[in-house]
């Protein structure tokens, strides 16, 4: 029940209700609401005490999937509109036409949820079929029921090819602001899948990228997700086609995207103060309030997301070279320098006191050779700075090397998850 509730995300029973109810607004026992995909909670309404608008749509968006009939019978449609999804999955063009012509449907046939031909092959990366559906005039700019386009399903699966088919015929950029998660998996420090350990040379191997739909795809701002999934070549199109990225941008409360030139566009002064005086506890003697700030802005910025993914730097370089803002302060990135100069001198005299006592095991003192390289190669001058690029490839190294460590710890005796090199245990 729960998986057909949550793949076809049609019908939020009375448990998920109540569940809202039991923890927002205590509801009656008495109280019973049928909430679908597409109801409008009306301002004053008795269900309105118990569910947002919001919340409806973004448990709509999230739950929504293109592909769900790869599990049948989860929506009851006609059987023409099966098979036609059928044949869109299956990249046949010329069965595809013949079939769509001798049932008599149009290039802007409208299936479950708003979605057309256009849009299946957009997200099936189908090059020929979307270049002869809009031959033959199909709506580039067609949107189903949660907004999303063509374009934007071509996004979301990293289709290339049909991104330029798509911008070759007049899409923009600014016409697919937020985008799902399809794809799971992508490189990033906390997706290893193992490690080997040759010396001080540790090559990490990454989990295989995967196409899930059997999990919540939340919206994401389309630059961010670019620059997450490291989709290089697509942010190149990008800068091409003539777009400027938003600022910063944020997932807000109702998994929803907000983007701006300012942190003032999606935060009000409330929740600014709030966040700083959650600052001020933690740093305590050394909050800085402008330092907070620039921090903030820092991390709802497209800098921030370049932190954890491997092979970082021509997409960094390409923000830079497209001028991009949202980089850090002068006085943030010389703060985060001199931190990173007094863990230098910490591990570098650490590493003096173990060679006179020799307490540390072989694993330990390698680790530690390890740390003192990485941070030798980004801040052993006791009067230095960073630049952006270079703040970034010092936080960079730092999630690359705290996340092996980490899986290294969890994972030392599972030969299959860590392999050793010789003699390097």
């Amino acid at each position: 029940m729960k998986n057909k509730f949550l793949n076809s995300f049609i019908i939020i029973t009375l448990v998920l209700v109540a569940f809202i109810v039991y923890n927002k607004f205590e509801l009656s026992q008495n109280s019973h609401f049928t909430v679908t995909a597409d109801t409008i909670i009306k301002p004053g309404s008795e269900i309105s005490k118990y569910v947002t608008q919001e919340e409806v749509d973004s448990f709509s968006f999230r739950y929504w999937d293109i592909d769900y009939n790869s599990k049948p019978n989860v929506v009851e449609e006609p059987l023409k509109d099966i098979e036609l999804k059928k044949l869109l999955k299956s990249k046949n063009t010329n069965k595809i036409l013949s079939f769509m012509k001798d049932n008599n449907i149009s290039v802007d046939y409208i299936l479950y949820g708003g979605v057309t031909p256009l849009m299946y092959a957009s997200f099936w990366g189908d090059e020929n079929t979307t270049k002869e559906l809009i031959n033959l005039g199909a709506d580039i700019r067609a949107k189903d029921e949660q907004g999303l386009n063509p374009f934007a399903y071509a996004l979301s699966m990293n289709s290339i090819k049909v991104v330029k088919i798509l911008l070759n015929n007049g899409i923009k950029f600014e016409e697919a602001k937020v985008i799902q998660y399809y794809l799971t998996n992508l490189p990033n420090y906390y997706n290893t899948e193992k490690l080997i350990v040759d010396g001080d040379n540790v090559n990490i191997i990454y989990k295989d990228i995967e196409f899930n739909h059997d999990h919540s795809k939340p919206a994401v701002y389309v630059f961010d997700y670019l620059v997450y999934s490291n989709s290089y070549e697509l942010a190149k199109m990008a800068f091409r086609d003539g777009y400027k990225p938003y600022t910063y941008n944020r997932i807000n409360e109702y998994d929803q995207v907000e983007v701006g030139n300012s942190i003032n566009d999606f935060f009000t002064k409330e929740d600014i103060d709030n966040l700083i005086i959650l600052a001020k506890q933690s740093k305590r003697d050394m909050f800085d309030y402008n330092l907070s700030m620039d921090e903030l802005k820092y991390n709802h910025s497209l800098y921030k997301p370049l932190e954890d993914i491997p092979n970082f730097e021509p997409m960094l370089d390409l923000l830079l070279e497209h001028n991009v803002s949202g980089q850090p302060s002068k006085e943030l990135m010389k703060r985060e320098y001199d931190m990173c100069y007094e863990d230098y001198i910490f591990f570098y005299n650490e590493r003096k006191k173990s060679l006179i006592s020799g307490d540390r095991t072989k694993e330990d003192f390698r680790n530690l050779n390890i740390t003192i390289n990485y941070y030798d190669k980004h801040c052993s001058d006791k009067n230095g700075t960073f630049t952006t690029k270079g703040m970034v490839s010092w936080r960079n190294d730092y999630q690359k090397h705290y996340n092996m460590f980490s899986f290294l710890r969890a994972n030392k005796d599972d030969k299959e998850k860590v392999i050793y090199i010789g003699d390097n245990k």
